[in-house]
This record gives C-alpha cells, sequence and structure tokens, in this order.
C-alpha cells in the first residue's frame, strides 16, 4: 500500500541553512525565523486529507486511497520541514534540546503559527483514532495497540449503519473491491502515520517552548561576538562600582527595567524558565509576554551583565590565591583519574588557584583539547568545587562545558 514515492537528493544548504548555523547568537542567525507559513498550509491540506477517511466504506479501495493520501501529505510536510530548516522530522529521532539549538529562540515569535500548526495535526490525528474505534476496522486497531501505546486504550463502537444505508454503501464499495488485504502491512501503515503525526506535534513545540536550561542559554548568550560588543560592553564601566548601583542603573534603562526586578527577586531555587515558560495554563496577554524574543534578550542581558560582574569582582573580594579546600597530595591523588600526568596535574592546580571560573572551565578546555584531561564530567566538577578551584554551581560548569 502506499503512493509511489520516488528518492530526490537532499536540497544543498547555503549559509543561512538553519542545520548549519546552530549557533543561536551569532551574527548570521540573529532575528532569523522560518515562514511557518509554508508549514500550515501543507498541514491544512493534511487535515482535509484526513477527512475523506470514512469509516462506512472500509474496507474497500477508496478507503485505503484515503489513508495513502493522508500519509503523503505526512510526508509533503516532512519534506517542506527539510527544505525549509535542514532537519527531516522522520529520520532518526531528534532530542528536544537538538531542535531548541538548531530552531528555538528566534522562532517563538511565530508561537501563534506553530501552536496552529500542532491545533490541525491534532485534529489529524483525532479523525484517524475516531475511525479505529469501529468495530469493522478492529481486528486492526488491536494489532495497531500493539505498536502503538496510545492506541490501546481505545473504546470499541458499533459502527452499524440503518439498513437501507449500509445497502446503499455495500453498493457503492462494490465498484472498489479490493481482492486482499495485507493487514499486517496496512496495520504498519497506520503506525507509521501516528508516529509521524506525533513527532511533528513534539518538534513543533519544542520549537517555541524552552527545552535548554537557563545557564546554557546564558553560557551561549556570552559567547556571542555580536552580544558581547553590543549587549555587555556598554555596561563594562559599570562594572566597577557596587552591584546595588549597577542594578539601579539598569533599573534605569528602558530596554531592561521592566525586567530587573523580576529576574533579581526570583524565589530561591525556582526556575528562571518555570517561572516564565512552564505555566500552561497561562493567558494570551501572558504568552504575549513570555514568547517574545526582545522580552528574553532583556532577561539574558541582565543575568549576563551580572554575572560579568560577579566574575569581576570575585577575585578582588578574596586572596589572589585560591585556599585550598583539602589536603594537596589528596587533591593531586584524586585528580590523577581525570589528568594522568603528574606534573601536569600539579601545573593545573597552581593555575588554576589564580583564575576566576571562567578562565578555570577555558583551562580545563584546553586540557581536554590537547587530550591532558581524559573527562570534564560531573565528577571533576564536584573534586574542583570540593577543593574550592571553581566555586560556581554544576548547571554553570556545564553549560560552559
Amino acid at each position: 500500500m502506499g503512493i509511489q514515492r520516488n528518492e530526490v537528493a537532499e536540497p544543498q544548504c547555503d549559509h543561512l541553512d538553519y542545520s548549519i548555523n546552530s549557533d543561536l547568537f551569532s551574527l548570521e542567525r540573529w532575528g532569523e525565523t522560518v515562514n511557518w507559513d509554508i508549514i500550515l498550509k501543507q498541514v491544512e491540506k493534511t487535515r482535509q486529507a484526513s477527512q475523506m477517511i470514512d469509516i462506512s466504506i472500509y474496507p474497500s479501495g477508496l478507503f485505503f486511497t484515503a489513508i495513502d493520501l493522508l500519509e503523503a501529505n505526512l510526508l509533503m510536510v516532512d519534506d517542506l520541514f527539510s527544505y525549509i530548516t535542514g532537519m527531516r522530522i522522520s529520520g532518526p529521532k531528534l532530542g528536544m534540546e537538538d531542535i531548541y539549538k538548531v530552531l528555538g529562540f528566534w522562532n517563538m515569535d511565530s508561537y501563534k503559527v506553530l501552536k496552529q500548526i500542532r491545533k490541525e495535526l491534532n485534529k489529524t490525528r483525532c479523525i484517524l483514532t475516531d475511525c479505529l474505534k469501529n468495530e469493522s476496522i478492529w481486528d486492526i486497531t488491536l494489532r495497531v495497540g500493539e505498536m502503538n501505546a496510545q492506541i490501546k486504550n481505545l473504546t470499541r463502537l458499533d459502527s452499524k449503519l440503518l439498513l437501507f444505508d449500509e445497502q446503499a454503501y455495500a453498493y457503492a464499495c462494490a465498484h472498489f473491491v479490493v481482492d486482499q488485504i495485507d493487514k499486517e502491512s496496512f496495520a504498519n501503515q497506520l503506525v507509521n502515520i501516528l508516529e509521524l503525526i506525533n513527532r511533528f506535534d513534539d518538534c513543533f513545540s519544542c520549537i517555541y517552548r524552552f527545552n535548554i536550561e537557563f545557564p546554557k542559554l546564558l553560557a551561549l548568550f556570552r559567547q556571542s561576538e555580536h552580544v558581547q560588543t553590543n549587549y555587555i560592553e556598554p555596561w563594562r564601566r559599570d562594572l566597577c562600582g557596587t552591584r546595588d548601583s549597577l542594578i539601579t542603573k539598569m533599573e534605569k534603562d528602558p530596554f531592561l527595567g521592566p525586567w530587573v526586578y523580576k529576574y533579581t527577586h526570583l524565589p530561591k531555587g525556582e526556575s528562571l524558565l518555570y517561572s516564565y515558560l512552564y505555566n500552561y495554563d497561562i493567558s494570551t496577554e501572558e504568552e504575549e509576554e513570555c514568547y517574545n524574543t526582545d522580552n528574553w534578550l532583556s532577561i539574558l542581558t541582565i543575568a549576563a551583565v551580572l554575572q560579568e560582574y560577579d566574575e569581576q569582582h570575585e577575585m578582588s573580594d578574596s586572596s589572589t590565591i585560591k585556599p585550598l579546600k583539602m589536603d594537596k597530595d589528596v587533591l593531586l591523588t584524586r585528580l590523577s583519574v581525570f589528568i594522568p600526568n603528574e606534573t601536569l596535574a600539579k601545573k593545573f592546580v597552581e593555575a588554576a588557584r589564580t583564575m576566576k571560573n571562567r578562565k578555570t572551565i577555558a583551562l580545563v578546555k584546553h586540557y581536554k583539547e590537547c587530550d591532558q584531561c581524559t573527562d570534564t564530567s560531573k565528577a571533576l566538577w564536584e573534586l574542583l568545587h570540593e577543593a574550592g578551584l571553581y566555586t560556581a554551581n554544576y548547571s554553570n560548569w556545564n553549560a560552559q562545558i
């Protein structure tokens, strides 16, 4: 079963291709969004195709043709998505964070179109699953349920028609009789269709909802040359005063002012992203506030400037050499798991004692790139944190590593 589909070479990527320029805050990606209306139009056609699926004509050839058309239209969505973004949803499953790194942030302004795409996909799914509830196709539904957990709990419905209707449809469908039905192949086709719809839904949800930890997002923001020049550098001279004076000045800035208090007064331990974006019952007005790149540029700028301030004053508020919080020999012994060369391990410790966290991270990366450090996982952070050589929390370490 299925419409004939030809092999076609994948589209050639150019310098604006999203899959290549995955640095969210590079100048090439700055403000760039996808034309999601192209996808929406095709998804609407897909939903219209699903409306041709009528259980009253099962198991005629017309019914199977309608299923083929639905699958073909879904594959069209995948092809259009691949051409526009350089990513293919029907291939190896994409991780939520991977999708966000490539398509997230700038496209959150398109959340209304993306939500409409998901709404149309959900209508398509409902039409198909309602069809599978019927008694006449129940043997296929049971097989699909063995392969797709969402179908397992469907309630079977009696699909008997009125006598006259039954006779009329029997006559009409007799013109499209299918000699033999490959039920296993048909069940596999239905599973593939449902899997495609679910993957599309997950993907479009990931694009406008945050699927990356704020420390990682902030690290990407600070690593951008464009950000350093245009968003952080203008505040550089204000880093010499007190933290309170810096905050007061930011509160007077028209771009940052509305967000300074919200950012600096988050309840202890509360996630910034969950606070702003993971309330699924937010109003239309709150959605406008949440899924807005200008607002998040303000929040990220505030966080970046304050992080720069804290790092700059980290060493000035303490001695030049960080005091070790464990015996040096014990530290070197435990460090040998990560830096096997004893001489290099000693040099690392002495250098890290004079460095701020950011430079310590750079030093770890250098050792890793030169194959002098075998592991930069959480275990290394725990050791350096315990020894007092890296004072920031693990999320900060993980984001920058």
